[in-house]
C-alpha cells in the first residue's frame, strides 16, 4: 500500500505574513491559557475548515471565510474555542472534542456526527495496529483529516504528551504524517500504540 493522504492537504497549509504553517497552531491565541491548552479546539479547528472548503456547498456554513489565511484561522479557532473547550485538565476526553464539534456545527444550521477510535490506558483493551490503520485508512479515503488524543506519548520522541494534533496521511506501517505547531513530521503511530501509558483516541468529522 502507497502512502494514503486526504485530498488536498495544501488547506491547511496556512499563510501568514512571510511564512507558511502547516495546520494551525494553539500559539496563535492571543490569552496566555488559550495558548497553553488550545491544542484541542485547534485540531478540531483544522477539521471543521477543512470539511467546510472541500463541500462548500453542503458545510460553508460552518465558516465562510479562507482559512489559508491566517487572520482567517484565528478567528476560526476563537469561536471553536467556546464549543470545544478544555478544561483544567486541558482537552482530555475524546468526547468533549466531538460533543463540541456537534454543538457547533448545530449552531449553524448542520448536523455531523464524529467517529472515534478509543486507545485505552489498559494496554489489553486497545485495539489492533491493524484497526487503528484501517481506521485511519478509511478516514483519509473518505478525505477526513483525523485529530490525534495523545495521552502519553510512550517512546515516540517527536510526539508532545498530553496533547492533540492533525494526521493527514498514513503508510502501511503507521507512519502518519502529523501537523503540530505549524511543522510537518512523520510519527510511528504504531510504536506509540504499543508504548503509550494513558492511551488516547482518534476522531474524524462525518
Amino acid at each position: 500500500m502507497n502512502r494514503v493522504s486526504v485530498t488536498h492537504p495544501e488547506l491547511l497549509h496556512i499563510r501568514g505574513e512571510n511564512t507558511l504553517s502547516y495546520g494551525a497552531t494553539q500559539l496563535w491565541y492571543s490569552v496566555f491559557w488559550r495558548r497553553r491548552a488550545g491544542c484541542g479546539p485547534t485540531a478540531a479547528s483544522n477539521l471543521i475548515w477543512y470539511l467546510a472548503a472541500t463541500q462548500p456547498g453542503k458545510y460553508s456554513c460552518l465558516y465562510d471565510g479562507d482559512c489559508r489565511n491566517r487572520h482567517e484561522m484565528i478567528f476560526l479557532m476563537n469561536k471553536v474555542w467556546h464549543y470545544v473547550t478544555p478544561g483544567m485538565r486541558g482537552l482530555n476526553k475524546s468526547s468533549m472534542f466531538t460533543d463540541g464539534v456537534v454543538r457547533f456545527a448545530k449552531d449553524r444550521g448542520i448536523n455531523v456526527t464524529c467517529r472515534t477510535l478509543e486507545v485505552p490506558s489498559d494496554s489489553s483493551l486497545r485495539p489492533s495496529p491493524e484497526q487503528v490503520l484501517d481506521f485511519l485508512v478509511s478516514a483519509f479515503r473518505n478525505d477526513q483529516p483525523v485529530a490525534f488524543l495523545n495521552l502519553s506519548n510512550g517512546q515516540v520522541k517527536n510526539l508532545d504528551n498530553w496533547h492533540w494534533v492533525t494526521l493527514v496521511s498514513t503508510d502501511e506501517n503507521l507512519r502518519a504524517e502529523m501537523y503540530d505547531d505549524s511543522g510537518c513530521e512523520l510519527i510511528d503511530v504504531a510504536l506509540w500504540l504499543e508504548t503509550t501509558t494513558g492511551g488516547g483516541a482518534f476522531v474524524v468529522i462525518e
